[in-house]
């Protein structure tokens, strides 16, 4: 299904990329968990083959990629005037992150390492959870990594709209 960009409002295009990318990479960041742990019984939270040294890279990589692409992509559809902004769209978060996408997305990326990751490391670390199974850990990575596009697509993607500052 062929989406009408000009028919479609800012919010629709932030709930349509959103959806996408939270089901993408569900689904990519479990699979990739688990085809490169499955061969642990047990993964622990440090060390050589540790979940939290992952997590931190994981939410680095994740955070800077999507922030460069959907800004870049966004704000290339604000040039063109394929779409076209009704409001202050990116300016609330103007004071932290950067006009420019290559400033902005490893911006985004230090963030998502240094926010995201301990959130969840904390979590697990609140319901004393030191070690995972390989499975576990893939659909616990895979769901933080939706939940983590789910807040990272809607930020790249005003930022991407955002007017240039004067």
């Amino acid at each position: 299904m062929a989406e009408n960009t000009a028919a479609m409002s800012v919010q629709d295009h932030i709930r349509s990329e959103t959806r996408k990318n939270i089901i993408i990479n569900v689904i990519l960041n479990a699979v990739i968990a688990y085809a490169t742990l499955h061969s642990l019984a047990e993964i622990s939270t440090w060390g050589d083959k540790g979940y939290g040294k992952d997590l931190m890279i994981t939410g680095f990589i994740l955070c800077a990629i999507l922030g460069g692409i959907f800004i870049a992509l966004f704000r290339r559809k604000r040039n063109k005037r394929e779409i076209v902004p009704m409001g202050d769209e990116g300016q609330a978060l103007a004071w932290l992150l950067p006009y420019s996408p290559w400033l902005a997305a490893p911006w985004m990326g230090i963030l998502g390492a240094c926010l995201a990751a301990p959130a969840l490391l904390g979590l697990l670390a609140l319901f004393d959870i030191n070690t995972l199974t390989p499975i576990s850990y893939s659909l616990i990575k895979g769901l933080w990594a939706g939940v983590l596009a789910a807040i990272v697509v809607p930020i790249a993607i005003q930022q991407g709209l955002r007017a240039q500052p004067q």
